[in-house]
């Protein structure tokens, strides 16, 4: 069956930004679910309607995520707010009562932000490879939301990188509050920046608008956070874990060194035009918040290994193997799930020790593989040959 056009919510969904609108389509799909309409039909139905409907319709919809999606208070009030903003967006806005507007506005989180510590912070390092130590040390470093974190470039970062930290990244757009923010690179982030753009140069992503991170969607950023605190151990009860909480864990100790006109300036929260002052003076008071911050001392043997880390992943990758299938490997013969760097560069080593072996062993082309009968394939397992194939004369096919 030919699936209907909506030109109504395609026409609203174009009109709003990447993540936004990629969001409203799945929120405004499930209203389409409760209502069993299209959005051209259901305007069509609030161009008629004088009955207070669609009003009670929005709100039957808040009900029913609440009690049939299992949603939660807050993420049912997101979904009815985008509604709403639909028919904004085509001059069909409705009218509730103020008890009304009450009720479809509130949205209490019935869980708590987890507060993360400078400790906290430091097992997640330790726990963590290069891409997911750039989450939690320029998370927490920059302190911007997740989507403008994510939306960080090589010549965002790349110009000022080498300087002394806290080293100022000049001014960066924000995209909720559309006001600037002006972020700091601290010394935990300095090292692994630097090995980040030595990661984009290996890949060819030499231009300026390279982005940091290849991630599609921010949720990306909470999840590398959820991976690390389950990896480190960390006992966060019932508290929520996400990439907010590295931004809330700077303004916290932002706002025990600077003014609140000042914190907000550094992490692009909006402020009255005549409170912004100069870099270096946001500086001073960043480079005292950053003995609160920052966990790492003697990085140098640690960034090494990270470095030759990633120099064999690389290699590796040249050599026809995948990331995660030497980790499966390696957690296979070590018997565990989470291996530490000296492991990960042990094993990629003893991989590609083995494979040159096997590349010398066959220099020909004709002895990396032979017939044996059943009798013999016992001897030939003993001295390191496995199987490749069985084959239906009961004869057994192994390689070196």
């Amino acid at each position: 069956m030919e699936k209907k056009k909506d030109e109504a919510k395609t026409a609203w969904l174009d009109s709003q930004k990447m993540p936004t609108k990629r969001y409203y389509a799945d929120w405004f799909g499930k209203f389409q679910e409760f209502t069993g309409l299209t959005g051209d039909e259901i305007l069509a139905k609030r161009a008629v309607d004088k009955a207070g409907t669609w009003e009670a319709k929005v709100l039957g919809f808040k009900n029913w995520l609440l009690s049939e999606k299992k949603l939660s208070e807050y993420s049912a009030t997101a979904y009815s707010m985008a509604v709403r903003g639909f028919f904004s967006y085509h001059r069909a806005t409705l009218e509730f009562r103020p008890a009304e507007s009450k009720r479809i506005s509130e949205k209490s989180r019935k869980t708590e932000d987890y507060k993360f510590s400078r400790g906290d912070l430091k097992k997640l390092y330790d726990v963590s490879d290069l891409e997911e130590r750039y989450v939690v040390t320029a998370g927490k470093s920059i302190g911007l939301r997740a989507g403008d974190f994510l939306a960080l470039t090589r010549g965002d970062l790349e110009p000022y990188v080498n300087n002394e930290p806290p080293a100022s990244i000049g001014e960066i757009n924000t995209e909720k509050e559309k006001i600037p923010a002006y972020p700091f690179i601290d010394s935990d982030a300095q090292p692994i920046i630097k090995l980040m753009l030595e990661k984009l140069t290996r890949e060819g992503k030499t231009k300026p608008d390279d982005r940091i991170l290849d991630f599609s969607q921010t949720i990306q950023l909470t999840r590398v956070l959820k991976r690390l605190v389950a990896r480190a151990g960390l006992e966060v009860g019932t508290k929520r874990v996400r990439f907010h909480c590295l931004r809330k864990f700077l303004c916290d100790h932002l706002g025990s060194h600077m003014s609140e006109s000042k914190w907000k300036q550094v992490v692009g929260k909006k402020i009255s035009e005549g409170a912004y002052v100069s870099a270096d003076e946001l500086r001073k008071d960043y480079l005292r918040t950053m003995e609160e911050t920052t966990f790492t001392q003697k990085v140098g043997d640690d960034m090494q290994k990270i470095a030759k880390l990633e120099a064999l992943k690389l290699f590796a990758k040249a050599s026809g193997y995948k990331d995660e299938d030497i980790a499966k490997i390696a957690q296979l013969r070590l018997r565990k799930r989470n291996l530490t760097t000296d492991e990960e560069i042990e094993e990629i080593e003893r991989i590609l020790a083995e494979k040159k072996q096997k590349e010398e062993a066959c220099t020909d082309g004709k002895n990396c593989q032979k017939m044996v009968g059943e009798e013999d394939l016992a001897k030939f397992l003993g001295e390191g040959w496995r199987v490749v194939a069985i084959l239906g004369s009961g004869k057994v096919v192994i390689d070196r």
